[in-house]
């Protein structure tokens, strides 16, 4: 066997992939996009010629055992339902055992644990992370960035998704908020150039409003943009923090906090939809075209803050990890409220009154 050192060794494939047939769907998205990145992968669908008229109990053992710099382990509970899969497994295991550096890449994608793998290896989560984050993981792993970029904790929030990785597998003090921080940034920075329009008061023409429905919109509206008002109010509430967080001296949850910063992003993105929504109508006079306006301004103080909290509270928590490990107690709670602008909300019952004026009699 050829497995002393990569530096010695030259690998027929960067990786080779073993999974459930049921987790396929995750497994392909992986695959394309390490393979689009340039590495070459044993993954058996784009193996079928090469496969066809071989004997698989020879043939695989040879891959996972000799022709591989890496195996990348998908583990669920088909995983370990299924024979071939334990076949596969035998061989991964066997090299993982003779080889002094690492080769197994154990993911995580339902915390199935599996007999044969040792405890003390370290897994990435695939349900948190997703496929992408697989793949990216992967790509850090061979092109060596992990250790060019540091492959420990850097003591502040995650700017990218390895460091993201990173923070996951360790788990410092604190990790859960800055974890939180991370996604609420990310999916902030991912809604940026619809935060632009929204800036802009930019929104495409759609639907048309006679004049008669103006006021009967405006209550519906007005009903919603309460409601969003009210949810917001539901993804910060003690429960839901308490789930994601952990109670003092418990653990996180990493899809419940993955998940609470998903809801407060939805917020932030209703926010600016409603207000885009409300733009795109067209009106005759310009009297209803200002109740509209005036309405969707609204959404502009909700936005401003929601948008600044995910900034500032990444300020907060890139100090939050030096202050537990010098020994300082830190008692953390989310609140934020969310308002309507007094100026706002004056100058739409003033728009009001105009479109009301000339549209009475």
């Amino acid at each position: 066997m050829r497995h002393n050192s990569d530096v010695e060794n030259t690998y027929d494939y960067d990786v080779a992939v073993t999974f459930a047939g049921e987790d396929r769907q995750f497994v392909q998205q992986v695959v394309r996009e390490v393979t689009d990145a340039g590495y070459k992968i044993f993954y058996d669908q784009d193996e079928q010629v090469t496969l066809w008229g071989e004997d698989l109990t020879e043939y695989l053992p040879k891959v996972y055992e000799e022709r591989a710099r890496y195996a990348v382990m998908f583990v669920s509970r088909h995983y370990a339902a299924k024979a071939w899969t334990r076949f596969e497994r035998r061989s991964v295991l066997l090299r993982a055992l003779e080889q002094p550096t690492p080769y197994l890449l154990p993911v995580s994608l339902d915390g199935t644990q599996l007999e044969g793998v040792r405890s003390s290896i370290s897994f990435l989560d695939g349900a948190s992370m997703g496929a992408s984050g697989i793949a990216e993981a992967i790509r850090q792993k061979l092109s060596g960035a992990t250790a060019g970029r540091g492959g420990s904790f850097n003591g502040c929030v995650p700017r990218d998704e390895h460091q993201a990785t990173i923070l996951v597998g360790e788990r410092p003090a604190g990790w859960e908020y800055l974890l939180f921080s991370y996604s609420l940034v990310r999916g902030v920075d991912e809604l940026h150039e619809r935060y632009l329009d929204h800036r802009m008061g930019y929104a495409p023409s759609s639907d048309f409003v006679p004049e008669h429905e103006v006021q009967h919109l405006v209550q519906r509206e007005l009903a919603t943009v309460y409601r969003l008002s009210r949810n917001f109010g539901t993804v910060l509430a003690a429960p839901a923090q308490r789930s994601a967080f952990g109670v003092p001296g418990e653990a996180g949850n990493v899809e419940q906090i993955l998940h609470l910063a998903r809801r407060y992003v939805s917020v932030y993105q209703s926010f600016i939809d409603w207000a885009s929504h409300l733009r795109s109508y067209a009106t005759v006079s310009d009297e209803a075209h200002d109740v509209l306006e005036a309405l969707a301004q609204y959404a502009r103080q909700p936005v401003e803050r929601l948008r600044d909290f995910a900034y500032e509270f990444r300020d907060e928590a890139d100090t939050m990890h030096a202050k537990l490990v010098a020994g300082e107690n830190i008692s953390l709670k989310i609140t934020l409220s969310l308002e309507i602008s007094p100026e706002d909300s004056t100058n739409f019952d003033r728009a009001l009154e105009r479109f009301e004026q000339a549209h009475s009699g």
